[in-house]
């Protein structure tokens, strides 16, 4: 795999060649994005130019409006593990500020896409707003690129099965629960990624060993409750479940990731794991007794199991 160089300012940037540039916010890194990434490897490799992609961090919404409090799907780290598995040569986080947000749009086509990211083809989503308030759009963009000799491709909008694919969308179906949808949409399941903490060993002495990780906070999570999962551990891949709650029946208060992996029986703290959820089972509920909450863990067992029978080719 070709290393990716990753830039965490602009102005370190200084760039042996010209690029194609593909500029986004890229949450999720879902099939919209994928047309435009694969968009800009192709038009890279015809023209003999870098592939660069442009991203702001954080997400500009947490500086534009810090009291939506917005939710991402992926963590910088996942993002930066995708885009270095699509080959990309130069990705560049620029760092967005209060500053950063007042740039108006020609001059961030100047300053940073021609000067800094060296670009001959900028590639961008067509509903793409850029500079001081949103003034600059795709088509604002076309326009002065082609001024100074520079092509624009815009992306059209993507859809699949009747969605049209946006991370707003995928953020809110993982809110609802609905997991196999938001995977539909990423291309791929969505996953929790962490290093596993000893727990209470209440899974090992009711006999469903689990491995526990904390969620990042500022990440979407579905709402509590039971999903079938896989998960990956350095390069192998398990089946099981997963319980994201508090645990009311032993009186809870912590939200925590339990995740039970099947025929699979060792310690896993200090490891990372990458939880993929597949479906959801069930709410979380508080059980009158513990043999109720076994009773149902061994329901859970069997339609997890049934899901991977059904599935097994294509989670695979």
């Amino acid at each position: 795999m070709k290393h990716m160089q990753i830039y965490n300012d602009l102005a370190s940037m200084n760039l042996p060649n010209y690029t194609v540039c593909g500029i986004g916010n890229f949450d999720g890194v879902h099939k919209g994005h994928q047309e435009l990434i694969k968009k800009l490897l192709c038009t890279a490799k015809e023209k003999y130019l870098d592939s660069l992609i442009l991203t702001f961090e954080p997400h500009p919404l947490k500086v534009l409006s810090p009291n939506s409090n917005i939710k991402l799907i992926t963590t910088l780290e996942q993002k930066k593990k995708i885009m270095r598995s699509y080959g990309i040569d130069h990705f560049v986080l620029a760092p967005f500020t209060d500053e950063f947000s007042k740039i108006d749009y020609t001059d961030f086509i100047y300053d940073i896409l021609i000067k800094k990211c060296r670009a001959k083809v900028v590639v961008v989503g067509y509903n793409y707003r850029f500079g001081y308030k949103g003034r600059g759009t795709a088509e604002a963009l076309k326009e002065i690129c082609g001024k100074n000799g520079i092509d624009t491709i815009i992306i059209p909008q993507v859809t699949y099965n009747g969605y049209t694919v946006s991370s707003t969308l995928i953020r809110e179906l993982i809110e609802k629960g609905d997991v196999k949808t938001a995977a539909e949409l990423l291309g791929r399941p969505f996953t929790i990624e962490g290093i596993v903490k000893p727990g209470n060993s209440i899974g090992k002495k009711i006999g469903f060993p689990t491995a526990n990780i904390a969620p990042e906070e500022n990440i979407v999570l579905p709402p509590r409750g039971v999903y079938a999962v896989l998960a990956r551990r350095e390069n192998n891949v398990h089946t099981g479940i997963a319980n994201l709650g508090v645990k009311p029946t032993f009186n809870g208060s912590n939200l925590v990731l339990e995740v039970h992996l099947f025929d699979f029986n060792r310690e896993l703290y200090g490891e990372n794991l990458e939880i993929m959820f597949i479906e959801r089972l069930r709410p979380e509920f508080k059980f009158a007794t513990v043999k109720d909450l076994v009773r149902q863990i061994q329901q859970d067992i069997l339609q997890a199991k049934e899901i991977f029978k059904i599935n097994a080719v294509e989670l695979i």
